[in-house]
């Protein structure tokens, strides 16, 4: 086995007004090296874009087997027979004397390995697995059973909502199909309904206005504006996300069915750009009412230096068209056979926080959702997303041959945000290999990003990354002094990427890792002054709990994170119609963060600010007002995403 391990540096005090952290990782090429082979000119209604996007059952839970039944844990979603731990000292038979009583069983110092007393053998099993189960009481439990834990339900939270956490899902469920996803779009989008003029409360001046109907009657018929951002794969991504965990739970019909109306969007969005493996940002068909296509040229003009989103419109050829900035005319694209977009267009330069939610989306619809043809898709996206970053040297390369500005899937230095590239980059190749099974994309894992046969340079770059979990150290999280210059949308797309990267690994030692490198630099890094733990975000919190490195030789599990987790859902509110908030007058300006944010000193409660979609995925300290606006709803995906990734993993029960 590969040697790996920690240690720590100081880092330039350019970056941050402290010491940062370094990772060194090497390896001993033993089993590694054994293997080795948006534009807002829209005629009207026109679209709202999202100005600050990025670029921006208890029971129902999976359960344990006890002994002798086999190590695979039978209620858990995800039944492939190659993540089930194999017994690897099969039991023999000998006319000998028994060494054990069958039904004995113990576990190793680490818990790693299960042996038990079979046919009066000592048999050993491995527990470990792509989900790192722990061998406890007999069996190979998943780690976020180990113990048994007993997790704190925040019954006494001062800013808890009257509702009770599962009538705020149930209300969310159906209020996202019923208003936020058009079937035609196939997305869930943020809306502004039809309104109408109502007297003002005392103390306005008119006009004022409410929505045409009750939020409980609205329906997606009632939508004048569907609001989108150069995110919207993004936020419907993590939507997707949380209909595969609500699936996983409770297999509802509903459920289902929602995935698969929202993965033929996302199967959309990616075959539109006739690029396998690239995503477009925004697709727009023809015929929705309240979304149009852009109407001004300039929109469709590609700018020099692929450095804004430009708009492509699919003509009746079924080929792309855009208006070259160098001739200034309408121009057939050689990129054809888009029959099915005829009419349609798409926002191109993809970015690396779309791909975040997509890649994050798609990997737990493998694990979780056991549809044969979900299952499929998703696969057959993530395999051809890891061919396309291993014919590009790890670049995004867009639909007209341009990389995209944001698609640097490499480490470019080490002063340059590396961490995260670094981790997704991995996480992309690797979901793909692991899943297609493909030797040229396993050895592209291990050679390439991995050097595990110390290969030198494998990419055509200035600058040599090296093996990407040299990198791991360095993401560049908290910048600026006081933290005050920190981009969140990094600490979202790092977070997604752990995750991920952490259930699909198969090599315990690299899972590891990961797992070292999530906790000292992303949640618990005692360098920073506003460590992810302490952010009050319940997804990063159950990101956390759920691949926190657990057994006889941790820490425990992450009980405080859970319990602040469910804290900041019973503040969440039952309503995502837009209220009058207005944290600046209670909460004093501390610094001014990136874009001239105004941002407190301490987090804001999660009950005192406005409604944005995906909440988890935005600056907690922004000390942002809002007007009541009822007839603007903003799309419930943060939520459901964080209670059911919660549900599933037991750390909150149907009865809150």
């Amino acid at each position: 086995m590969h040697g790996l391990s920690l240690t720590r540096a100081p880092t330039p005090p350019r970056f941050r007004g402290k010491g940062l952290c370094a990772l060194t990782v090497a390896f001993m090429l033993g089993a590694l090296a054994a293997g080795c082979g948006g534009d807002s000119a829209t005629p009207p209604p026109a679209p709202i874009e999202d100005t600050d996007s990025p670029d921006t059952r208890a029971d129902d839970v999976a359960t344990d087997t006890p002994p002798p039944a086999p190590i695979e844990d039978t209620a858990s979603p995800d039944t492939r027979a190659d993540d089930v731990a194999t017994d690897i000292t099969p039991p023999h038979e000998t006319g000998d004397e028994p060494q054990c009583v069958d039904g004995e069983w113990r576990c190793s110092e680490d818990a790693h390995l299960l042996t038990r007393c079979v046919d009066g053998v000592w048999t050993e099993s491995s527990c470990i697995d792509d989900e790192g189960r722990l061998c406890e009481e007999g069996t190979c439990k998943l780690p976020w059973h180990y113990g048994a834990p007993q997790w704190s339900d925040c019954p006494d939270e001062p800013l808890a909502t009257p509702e009770s956490l599962a009538e705020k899902a149930a209300y969310y469920d159906e209020i996202a199909m019923r208003l936020h996803v058009h079937p035609d779009l196939k997305w869930l989008s943020s809306v502004r309904t039809a309104r109408v003029e109502v007297d003002c409360p005392e103390g306005r001046e008119p006009p004022c206005f409410d929505a045409i109907r009750p939020e409980t009657e609205l329906t997606w018929a009632d939508v004048e504006v569907w609001i989108g951002s150069g995110n919207d794969g993004l936020w419907s991504a993590l939507y997707l996300a949380s209909q595969a965990y609500r699936y996983a739970v409770t297999r509802e019909p509903e459920a289902l069915a929602n995935l698969r109306l929202l993965m033929e969007g996302t199967e959309e969005r990616h075959r539109i750009t006739g690029s396998p493996g690239i995503f477009a940002r925004r697709i727009i068909p023809p015929g929705v009412q309240g979304l149009s296509c852009p109407t001004a040229d300039s929109s469709f003009t590609t700018s020099e230096d692929k450095d804004r989103n430009k708009w492509v419109r699919i003509g009746e050829d079924g080929c792309a068209w855009v208006i070259p900035h160098e001739t200034g005319e309408w121009t057939q694209t050689d990129n054809c056979g888009l029959d099915d977009f005829v009419d349609w267009c798409f926002l191109d330069n993809v970015s690396q926080d779309e791909y975040a939610g997509h890649m994050y989306a798609l990997g737990t619809v493998v694990k979780l959702v056991d549809d044969p043809d979900l299952r499929e898709t998703a696969t057959r996206i993530l395999e051809q997303v890891a061919e396309h970053l291993m014919e590009n040297d790890m670049v995004f390369v867009d639909w007209d041959g341009r990389p995209t500005e944001y698609g640097k899937m490499y480490p470019t230095s080490f002063v340059e945000a590396p961490g995260f590239a670094a981790v997704l980059g991995y996480t992309y190749v690797q979901m793909g290999a692991y899943l297609s099974g493909r030797d040229d994309l396993d050895r592209y894992r291990r050679e390439c990003l991995l050097r595990s046969n110390d290969s030198g340079p494998c990419m055509p770059w200035p600058f040599d990354p090296g093996a990407y979990p040299d990198h791991l150290a360095f993401p560049l999280l908290y910048v600026g002094p006081n933290d005050c210059m920190a981009n969140f949308n990094n600490f979202s797309m790092l977070l997604s990427g752990y995750y991920t990267a952490i259930g699909f690994e198969e090599d315990p030692a690299l899972r590891a890792v990961f797992q070292d490198a999530l906790d000292q630099y992303v949640m618990r890094d005692p360098d920073a002054r506003i460590p992810a733990i302490t952010q009050q975000n319940a997804w990063f919190n159950f990101i956390w709990a759920s691949r926190k490195a657990l057994g006889p030789q941790s820490d425990g599990p992450a009980y405080d994170a859970v319990h602040d987790a469910i804290c900041s859902l019973r503040q969440f509110p039952a309503s995502q119609a837009q209220p009058e908030k207005t944290p600046s007058a209670t909460h004093e300006e501390f610094c001014i963060g990136r874009l001239e944010t105004s941002m407190s000193e301490d987090v804001i409660p999660v009950a005192e600010r406005c409604p944005r979609r995906i909440l988890w995925w935005r600056n907690p300290y922004q000390r942002r007002d809002c007007e009541a606006e009822p007839w603007m709803i903003t799309s419930p995906g943060d939520y459901l995403l964080a209670y059911w990734m919660g549900r599933y993993y037991g750390f909150l029960g149907s009865e809150l």
